[in-house]
């Protein structure tokens, strides 16, 4: 593409955007949705909610007032279906990034990574029965003889069966719970920001414990994905998110939800066992720029 074509298509992109802001402008509110809690008492959607009103909020004196619908409860699979067909208003969801989210569908997505990168370290539930087994591993060679729980649909399933891991998969969260404290699949991998809190509400589940010998990183960034027809959606949010990290009110909300359980999970004193993400071959590195190292 010669710089010509690539100045009109941002032009006609700009006009575009500009024209359905008038739309907008003419209506009460601007409607975007959200996918609902899978089941009563999740709350791992909140930091996405309040982040998605932090952006609207940001933006609210050039695009209006706005209202927050929610989705039926809906696993990774059936959110990306909703995506493609473009069911909801402004439907927003999040995900890892896939080389095939965007060249096999209708998505389009906001390059900064939602967690600030911090999801790519892996710290796992484990079954208490293989618990001092796996302690003793000192290798990824021989951690890959276990079996690893994942969603069905979700970017980690992906990422470590091509790097040799066996993998099992459950449709729902508790789903993939019960795979660990019934020793089907002896690990669970969370993100360093996700794991404390999640720990607090299982660990009581009979055969269930926190694994905390290692960690597995690979690259998982994160993002704010929207159907190609919701332009203005994307603009607004990506709008909102970029003046909430400038003025560092996004990193405040990032570190409210998670700085307490990225201490928590202690990964100065874990083995990093580190893998490839071979899915973002084609992302570019841009969104690398709001990752925080939270080993150092």
């Amino acid at each position: 593409m010669n710089l010509n074509s690539m100045m009109y298509k941002s032009l006609y992109k700009n006009i575009i955007i500009f024209l359905l802001l008038l739309s907008v402008n003419a209506q009460a509110e601007f409607i975007v949705t959200l996918r609902s809690p899978e089941y009563k008492g999740d709350d791992r959607e909140n930091y996405t909610i309040e982040l998605i009103t932090l952006a609207l909020e940001k933006t609210k004196h050039e695009y209006g007032s706005y209202k927050i619908e929610y989705t039926q409860p809906m696993n990774v699979s059936r959110s990306i279906f909703s995506l493609n067909t473009n069911r909801y208003t402004n439907y927003i969801v999040e995900l890892s990034y896939q080389d095939s989210l965007v060249i096999n569908n209708e998505l389009i997505y906001v390059d900064i990574p939602v967690d600030l990168g911090v999801v790519g370290y892996r710290v796992c539930f484990v079954n208490h029965k293989i618990h001092k087994i796996i302690k003793n591993t000192s290798s990824l060679a021989e951690l890959k003889k276990y079996e690893i729980s994942q969603g069905v649909g979700w970017a980690d399933g992906a990422i470590l069966r091509k790097n040799g891991f066996n993998v099992v998969e459950a449709s729902s969260y508790i789903g993939i719970i019960q795979l660990v404290a019934n020793n089907r699949a002896p690990l669970f991998c969370r993100g360093a920001n996700e794991i404390k809190h999640e720990y607090e509400i299982y660990k009581n589940t009979p055969g269930l414990e926190l694994e905390q010998s290692f960690a597995i990183f690979y690259p998982l960034p994160r993002f704010y994905f929207f159907n190609k027809r919701n332009l203005l959606a994307k603009a607004r949010i990506e709008k909102g998110m970029i003046a909430a990290h400038k003025d560092g009110s996004l990193q405040a909300l990032w570190s409210k939800h998670y700085l307490d359980s990225i201490k928590y999970a202690e990964l100065k004193q874990r083995k990093i066992y580190k893998i490839d993400n071979p899915f973002i071959k084609t992302l570019n590195t841009n969104y690398q720029r709001y990752f925080y190292d939270p080993t150092k």
